[in-house]
């Protein structure tokens, strides 16, 4: 890489990259983004940073302090980026959108998830067989097929699941309902695949 040199014009002082800066210090600073180098480190932990801002934001995890809150629930966050996200809960405003198929979402990250169904992209593969994944999410429920845990359980019976869904469909055997209706008939379903099931009662279907 090349080296940064200061050069002063008209009392300014230059990155050799051309771009102008009042004083050495901001010289300085401006270089470790060249450089890479973590100038401010965090008194707490010893995780050093390049900016000072980026040290401020970090301290607020040991403080506890955040400064930003919504002005519509009041819900109070550590980083201005996370209450600008949780504004759009309120506004509906949904600035990312798909150049595929043109959906629109709230945050980055999910229109990075939702791309995957284009590509076919399997970015998350499992450290134990290797089986990959399109979503972290579904990385980490596959992992508990590994690891046993199930970290969903039934406040009636106590039932454990590894999958929040495989909860709320048990959780109608104590409650009774039937939120999947045949729209041939109207008879109704605790579960999707149980419709699926009957629904070849009228078609006929004979898949197996």
């Amino acid at each position: 890489m090349q080296e940064h040199t200061q050069v002063k014009s008209h009392f300014r002082v230059q990155c050799v990259y051309k771009e102008g800066f009042t004083d050495k210090g901001n010289l300085k600073r401006h270089t470790t983004t060249h450089t890479g180098e973590k100038l401010f480190s965090c008194s707490v932990c010893g995780k050093a940073f390049i900016g000072k801002g980026h040290l401020i934001r970090h301290a607020r995890t040991h403080t506890g302090d955040k400064p930003f809150s919504c002005s519509v629930c009041g819900q109070a966050f550590t980083h201005k980026q996370t209450l600008d996200r949780h504004t759009r809960t309120h506004t509906g405003e949904k600035p990312f959108s798909c150049s595929v198929c043109g959906q629109r979402f709230t945050l980055k990250g999910s229109l990075i998830s939702h791309a995957t169904r284009h590509t076919g992209e399997k970015r998350f593969p499992c450290s134990v067989c290797g089986k990959a994944f399109p979503q972290k999410q579904h990385l980490k429920t596959h992992t508990r097929t590994h690891t046993g845990e199930k970290p969903f359980s039934c406040l009636v019976c106590g039932k454990t699941f590894t999958r929040k869904g495989h909860l709320i469909s048990h959780a109608r055997t104590h409650t009774g309902g039937k939120p999947f209706s045949c729209s041939v008939c109207g008879k109704a379903f605790p579960q999707k695949q149980h419709l699926k099931t009957h629904t070849r009662s009228h078609t006929g279907e004979k898949p197996f």
